[in-house]
């Protein structure tokens, strides 16, 4: 899977795989769910709105990222993670 150029500004000095390890670890933790996985999709393991707050700012805190939610929902999470965009500031 590609990373789009807007992906990678947002990442920063961080790469993809390092921004979905940390997702997959997060959720796993979150979800006391240790067999998460990158292709996952984020409702089909349990995720819902607060899930997905508190993981934005997991990724805003740590790696200066968000993730679309209408992609999070859809798309498995690695593709969540490769269309990330920088976090909001405030």
């Amino acid at each position: 899977m590609q990373v789009s150029a807007a992906s990678d500004e947002a990442a920063g000095e961080y790469s993809r795989p390092d921004i979905e390890r940390s997702v997959v670890e997060w959720l796993r933790v979150e979800l006391d769910d240790p067999e998460i996985v990158g292709s996952d999709n984020f409702l089909d393991i349990g995720g819902h709105s607060l899930t997905f707050a508190k993981l934005n700012r997991h990724l805003g805190d740590t790696f200066g990222v968000a993730l679309d939610n209408r992609i999070t929902y859809s798309e498995q999470l690695s593709a969540a993670v490769a269309q990330a965009r920088p976090a909001e500031q405030g």
